[in-house]
């Protein structure tokens, strides 16, 4: 298996969802269907349902779904610099666009970026005001995940939307993770998504979909979009599985993303109380952090798997790097699987993994 776990073996998991059984999945998904109608080259009644859904939630004109959050969010991109005439775009240096799409924007999309803030923190107004050059768009991810899933505060949020606003520049939001930022805030999502032009969402992570994302905004821009989602090859024969999930995903997980953060944070006090190991940040901003243990980043991996042999608890997927010498850290992000654990069990895992790192 991808993570590394032996598929014949039965383990529990602290990070993410159990991987979905095909069988069990699809018959759930089939109760869930009942007998309706199937999909057609991107339109149907589950399209129908899906996107007003989304736009019933996130308070924009139009919606479109996009069988992946990177064609959307570029497709995005695309549009909103070429409107302004300017393909230069404000990212986080530690955005998903820098740091997991092998730099999708400039090598497929002729996009150029500028840097809006310092590595190692949340970006602010006054590093935007700091661009000094024309912009094309201005990007922010909610949470920054390569920054522990932080969030900026919501005074904070709203003077870089107003910043972008009275230069003119379209504000597009990377919510690959808004329905997790959300209690953070304790605002209804349409109120936060009011603060761009354009907002992206995902249904495969914390809604627990098997895939697919939604795109948010004006009516000129979700039309032209589309038109990029087919030169990109975006546009599927029958998508109907995926739109299913999404919509279970919404009406099951939606309403327990409070209960995914109260767990993580009570997790991050559990993890953050063993001597030698620290949670970052402290308390959680969303469902997820960052775990940094005192030891050798090379034994990371050999570790994870000597605890899950002997404990049965898969810590972690990946270690994650660390710049700080003779530490090492690892993601923890609260779903469906860690509700399951008592807080016992997480602590003396992680306390097996801190004596095999060290």
């Amino acid at each position: 298996m991808g993570d590394g776990l032996d598929g014949r073996r039965a383990v529990r998991r602290l990070s993410h969802d159990d991987p979905p059984k095909p069988a069990a999945t699809l018959r759930a998904l089939a109760d869930f269907a009942d007998d309706v109608e199937t999909d057609w080259y991107m339109s149907g009644v589950l399209f129908d349902r899906l996107e007003g859904r989304i736009r019933d939630l996130l308070g924009k004109e139009s919606v479109i779904f996009s069988p992946s959050g990177k064609l959307a969010q570029m497709a995005a991109l695309r549009a909103w610099t070429g409107r302004a005439g300017c393909g230069r775009v404000a990212m986080h240096p530690r955005s998903h666009f820098e740091e997991y799409e092998a730099r999708a924007y400039q090598e497929l999309w002729g996009l150029s970026a500028a840097s809006l803030g310092g590595f190692d923190r949340l970006p602010t107004a006054a590093d935007l005001a700091a661009i000094r050059e024309p912009l094309g768009a201005v990007t922010l991810e909610l949470p920054l995940r390569r920054l522990g899933c932080q969030l900026p505060s919501w005074e904070d949020l709203v003077a870089i939307s107003e910043g972008a606003a009275e230069r003119g520049v379209a504000r597009h939001l990377d919510g690959a993770r808004l329905w997790e930022s959300q209690p953070f805030y304790d605002r209804p999502l349409a109120e936060i998504a009011a603060l761009f032009d354009s907002v992206y969402v995902a249904f495969d992570k914390g809604l627990g979909g098997l895939s697919g994302a939604a795109l948010a905004g004006p009516r000129w821009l979700i039309e032209e979009v589309g038109i990029w989602q087919r030169r990109a090859g975006g546009r599927a024969l029958r998508s109907f599985p995926t739109l299913l999930a999404a919509l279970k995903g919404l009406d099951e997980r939606l309403e327990i993303m409070p209960l995914f953060h109260q767990t993580a944070c009570r997790l991050a006090v559990v993890i953050g109380d063993i001597a030698g190991v620290s949670v970052s940040p402290s308390p959680p901003h969303a469902n997820a952090f960052l775990v940094t243990l005192e030891g050798n980043p090379a034994k990371m991996n050999d570790a994870r798997d000597r605890v899950c042999e002997e404990q049965g608890l898969w810590l972690f997927n990946d270690a994650v790097d660390c710049v700080e010498q003779g530490r090492a850290r690892f993601e923890v992000t609260v779903r469906g699987a860690a509700l399951e654990l008592s807080d016992g069990e997480v602590r003396r895992a992680v306390e097996r993994l801190r004596d095999l790192v060290t």
